[in-house]
């Protein structure tokens, strides 16, 4: 999270400090509500996603698979079982009871959003996966979001 928008607040040194430069602020503010706007309004089972609620979260989510794509080429890994193996961490069942009450209050988005709102933003996955314009994951290239 060091790298998200609580975490972009602090120095190197952990102190609440503002390091960026103006420039530099002003676009990752740009980039923070792009991922706001990608979640925000989402239908997941009854609930609508709040967008700004779980900016935070949906950041660090990016940050971290960004991240996790790098190395995986470094290692000329096969970039599919990393989005399949991704995806799996994320699975879960719950009832819509659950759904609603945790959409109230959590700073996360529900599993199966976390990933494929994410993966939907990186080149790699439809390179994977052959996705192309006019299937179900498609996100259309100008509303992908790429804080890092």
């Amino acid at each position: 999270h060091a790298f998200d928008n609580n975490g972009a607040k602090y120095d190197e040194f952990g102190n609440m400090k503002n390091w960026w430069t103006k420039e530099d602020f002003a676009e990752f503010e740009k980039r923070t509500q792009a991922e706001i706007d990608l979640f925000d309004g989402i239908k997941y089972g009854s609930v609508t996603l709040n967008g700004k609620q779980i900016v935070s979260e949906n950041i660090a989510d990016q940050g971290g698979l960004t991240a996790g794509i790098e190395a995986n080429k470094n290692e000329h890994g096969d970039m599919k079982e990393l989005f399949e193996n991704y995806a799996r961490i994320w699975a879960s069942k719950e009832s819509p009871e659950i759904i609603k009450t945790i959409a109230a209050f959590d700073v996360h988005a529900p599993g199966p959003e976390r990933v494929n709102v994410q993966v939907q933003c990186q080149p790699e996955f439809y390179k994977a996966f052959n996705v192309k314009e006019g299937d179900g994951m498609w996100l259309d290239p100008a509303k992908r979001v790429v804080i890092w």
